[in-house]
């Protein structure tokens, strides 16, 4: 069982944050503060393969987990990713039984799955025993299915099912979108299928996730079950923090 998991299982909230910038110095630096994991996102950013490699490689020794955000449900993407050796992956716009079983396909290996045989960093690059590996690699791995659409939110139950499914991650951006309200995260609507997820989720998987894009919706996530938060990623987090500083000093400028 992943150290993620025992934590969620004695009722501990995870704290982490999304990697969008190709540096491995913003990675490590990050991995100082007490964070419980980092998404490395390969979906919404220009990070490769390689790029991944390179992050997680930043992450070794810490006690933080990296978690890699593939581009798509797709077995190809899912391999060579799970191939790099993270803690875990989130699999993007899983909204129906057929989707989660497709992910779970696409991580396992014959004869219950498709994924093809030949990790690479994911065994020391061959140092630790691939039938090793293959007998154990499911214990500490994490597989998360991130919930956006009003489809996936209607077949919750189904997806949750699926048992190679560690958790579930809202995102809310693509939720409120799909829900004809985008953005509009105070509304009642919004909330109670947010409450909804959570009620579903939290007694059948350990961890039931959430991106929040301010501090303000990652609070009202936790009251709702909700028991890994994302706050918010590097990029916008060091842009917000320069802004500040700007407006700050140019206050100071005005000063008599």
């Amino acid at each position: 069982m992943h150290r993620l998991v025992e934590k969620a299982l004695k009722g501990e909230v995870l704290v982490g944050t999304w990697a969008t910038i190709n540096s491995p110095e913003v990675v490590e630096g990050l991995s100082f503060l007490p964070l419980d994991y980092i998404v490395i996102d390969m979906e919404h950013s220009p990070l490769d393969y390689y790029d991944v490699e390179v992050l997680l490689t930043a992450l070794k020794g810490s006690n933080v987990a990296g978690i890699v955000r593939v581009p798509w449900n797709d077995p190809v993407s899912i391999k060579r990713v799970l191939d790099l050796g993270p803690d875990g992956i989130l699999v993007p716009w899983v909204s129906s039984f057929d989707d989660a079983v497709s992910l779970e396909k696409a991580v396992l290996y014959p004869p219950r799955g498709i994924r093809g045989v030949g990790p690479r960093r994911a065994v020391r690059y061959g140092l630790i025993d691939r039938r090793v590996y293959y007998e154990k690699y499911l214990e500490d791995l994490i597989i998360i299915a991130q919930i956006e659409t009003r489809e996936a939110v209607n077949n919750i139950d189904s997806i949750l099912s699926v048992k190679t499914i560690t958790g579930i991650l809202v995102g809310p951006s693509d939720l409120s979108a799909s829900l004809g309200i985008f953005g509009q995260f105070d509304d009642p609507d919004f909330i109670r299928v947010l409450d909804l997820i959570a009620f579903k989720s939290r007694d059948k998987k350990p961890l039931v996730a959430f991106y929040a894009p301010t501090i303000d919706l990652a609070l009202r996530a936790v009251k709702l079950g909700y028991n890994m938060i994302a706050l918010s990623a590097d990029i916008t987090i060091l842009l917000d923090a320069y802004k500040n500083l700007i407006e700050r000093f140019r206050e100071g400028l005005t000063v008599k």
